[in-house]
């Protein structure tokens, strides 16, 4: 599939507090649902990580693209992740 280069998307903000009842218990349960499945990754790529066992220095990636699961051995100079700060249209438009 290619890759759009334009759209015409325009995007909003929803208050999902709003939402009808039937359809504001389906967002929950999609939430719950998408939290369950984190905390299953990072159980399965700790498990996989330890299981390969890089040497020092090293840590395993993950990527899943295309429903592949593709793993790399980098250099461990991930720093620690701090909370990205919220970004400006103008911000964005500078890069």
């Amino acid at each position: 599939m290619a890759k759009p280069t334009k759209t015409d998307a325009v995007w909003h903000t929803l208050d999902t507090d709003a939402l009808p009842p039937p359809i504001l218990s389906k967002y929950d349960a999609y939430k719950e649902a998408y939290k369950a499945m984190k905390a299953e990754r990072l159980e399965f790529e700790t498990a996989l990580a330890k299981a390969i066992d890089p040497p020092k220095g090293k840590r395993v990636i993950f990527g899943y693209n295309f429903g592949k699961l593709s793993v790399a051995v980098v250099d461990d100079d991930a720093k620690a992740k701090a909370k990205p700060a919220t970004t400006t249209l103008a911000d964005l438009v500078r890069r």
